[in-house]
């Protein structure tokens, strides 16, 4: 086993002992009138941040369902505000790769990038992208990511999500030369771990970013 796998297993060890220990604890504080937590210390927070990297751990493996469910199981309201869109935003995502495209849609009224922290914004818009484009809308999603990169401002850390989202929204368009040059400028940056991560979601440009990966 090499170090890699080691470690996920460890977190997803750790975080899952989290959950069982902090559930208890948290279930109190749910009350109707309550307030959503204001500080980490709060028993809601530490199982929502518990099953969020419980989540990632899973999709780390490719466990999308299973990372799913580790999120859609836990109150939005034990999700501090600051970071509620952004934990929304995951879920999207491997809810795409774990096929169910009906479950991503629905989250599609609270991926709002407005009432989300200026710093998670670029997030959530390439989450709702994301959405959109595996749901038919390829213009909405093109409006949300743009025809090339910088024309919405987007930080590095997510230009080759965008980059695979404008390849798809492109395909769908029949701007398959586009597509393709988009997915190249994605392998050429990052290699084809990018594409490998985004290929369960499929989309109308999965058969050229297979074709991508297969060449390495």
């Amino acid at each position: 086993m090499t170090r890699r796998p080691r470690l996920f297993a460890a977190l997803l060890a750790r975080a899952r002992k989290v959950l069982r220990a902090w559930r208890p604890a948290a279930r109190p504080a749910e009350e109707p009138a309550s307030l959503p937590p204001s500080h980490l210390g709060d028993p809601r927070a530490i199982y929502a941040f518990a099953a969020q990297v419980v989540g990632q751990s899973l999709a780390w493996q490719g466990s999308y369902r299973a990372a799913a469910a580790s999120l859609r199981d836990v109150p939005l309201d034990w999700t501090p505000p600051p970071v509620r869109l952004l934990l929304m935003s995951n879920l999207a995502q491997w809810q795409l790769c774990a096929g169910d495209l009906e479950a991503a849609r629905q989250l599609l009224p609270g991926l709002d990038e407005e009432r989300a922290p200026a710093s998670v914004r670029p997030l959530v818009r390439g989450a709702r992208a994301a959405v959109l484009v595996r749901t038919g809308d390829a213009e909405g999603a093109l409006t949300l990511v743009g025809r090339s990169d910088g024309e919405r401002d987007e930080p590095s850390e997510v230009r080759q999500r965008y980059r695979i989202t404008r390849a798809h929204a492109l395909a769908a368009r029949g701007e398959l030369a586009a597509a393709r040059a988009e997915l190249r400028r994605v392998v050429d940056d990052v290699g084809v771990d990018e594409l490998c991560r985004w290929v369960p979601a499929g989309g109308p440009a999965r058969a050229a970013m297979i074709e991508l990966i297969d060449e390495g």
